[in-house]
């Protein structure tokens, strides 16, 4: 089932490339994207999206969900942006084989007819420092995406920009 703006992101205890998180504890206080599928995006955007989180007036963490290996040298040759999970510094990302993780944040499944698998749109989400996700972004199952797609959703919400994180909350 797919998660959808307004619902509490999922809760989970889940070991990272970066050490043992707890979601909502983790994410304490921050805003969080959390991408289904990181290995979608260009190498060069996704370490954009990370120097973009780190400078934020806001704190701002991503998370991968997807196990991220090493690419081999078909899928380099044939998705040249595959990334290899050492290149890519303080991103934590899951390693989740058995799909327990996964399955609380998979993309809408699109059903495309009785002869036909599903096709599983990739998403990124959007939670806010309450643990409420705020936007669901989805993507096909290709890589090449750019992640300044989701800095301009973000910025829509306020994150990134100094002036907005003050501003009074109406009464």
């Amino acid at each position: 089932m797919a998660i959808s703006p307004g619902w509490t992101a999922p809760d989970f205890v889940t070991e990272t490339n970066m050490g043992l998180i707890r979601f909502h504890t983790w994410g304490h206080g921050c805003w969080r994207i959390v991408l289904t599928h990181p290995a979608d995006y260009t190498m060069q955007s996704l370490r954009a999206g990370i120097r973009w989180a780190r400078t934020c007036p806001q704190p701002v963490r991503l998370l991968g969900l997807s196990p991220v290996h090493p690419p081999r040298l078909a899928d380099a040759q044939t998705h040249p942006n595959a990334i290899a999970l050492p290149d890519v510094p303080d991103f934590p990302v899951i390693h989740d084989d058995m799909g327990r993780i996964a399955g609380l944040w998979q993309g809408v499944a699109v059903d495309v007819g009785p002869e036909n698998p599903a096709l599983e749109e990739h998403a990124a989400f959007i939670i806010d420092p309450d643990n409420t996700v705020r936007s669901t972004l989805l993507h096909s199952p290709v890589t090449g995406h750019d992640f300044g797609q989701i800095i301009r959703a973000a910025r829509g919400f306020g994150i990134g920009c100094a002036s907005l994180r003050h501003a009074p909350r109406a009464a």
